[in-house]
């Protein structure tokens, strides 16, 4: 999949690729590409797509992250007092700047919201970077990821699955990420990572 050559480089946050818009080695290309796939994404019947274009609001991030769901999928949790909790079930993508790869899994996101002012005052949500066995999705929204998968390839990002992205790295490094330590590194680590 990646040389180990490769994978230096993308920790480093170099851009790999030989296809447009990575050949081009241009943030702004990759960043308008990327979101060209968020927009035809929305544009899926019955489909929402948010997406996380500020590095987690701090630091950087190799990634964008897509979070998709049906409105279907939006269900009451909990209702308390003037605070009301929904949980969505829906599919994260992981969108990689630097090279034209994604990963994708399933998540349950929890939104808590003030009946009274309809002001968003709390939440909860997962992450596929912990735990490379979280890249499956559900027999409820297989039909969503086939929709999702194929918008990814008409935009050229290859899916990659545990098998390709959960094997250790083979050489020393450092990576500024907070879900291993260095020994357990895994490919999957120099490709998705998060510097806050």
């Amino acid at each position: 999949m990646f040389t180990n050559e490769q994978l230096q480089n993308l920790m480093e946050g170099k851009i790999i690729g030989h296809q447009f818009p990575y050949d081009s080695y241009s943030e702004e290309e990759i960043e308008a590409h990327i979101r060209r796939l968020f927009y035809r994404i929305n544009r899926i019947p019955n489909l929402v797509c948010e997406a996380e274009w500020n590095h987690f609001g701090s630091g950087y991030a190799s990634f964008v992250e897509f979070f998709c769901y049906r409105k279907e999928d939006v269900t009451l949790f909990e209702e308390k007092g003037n605070r009301r909790t929904l949980i969505t079930k829906g599919i994260i993508i992981d969108v990689c700047r630097l090279a034209p790869v994604a990963i994708m899994g399933e998540d349950d996101r929890y939104k808590t919201i003030c009946t009274e002012t309809n002001e968003l005052v709390g939440g909860a949500y997962g992450t596929l970077l912990d735990d490379p066995r979280r890249l499956t999705v559900g027999e409820q929204l297989q039909t969503v990821a086939q929709t999702l998968s194929q918008a990814l390839v008409e935009f050229d990002y290859n899916l990659l699955e545990e098998q390709l992205i959960h094997h250790p790295l083979t050489f020393q490094t450092n990576i500024p990420t907070i879900y291993r330590r260095p020994k357990d590194y895994l490919v999957m680590d120099a490709i998705f990572y998060w510097i806050d």
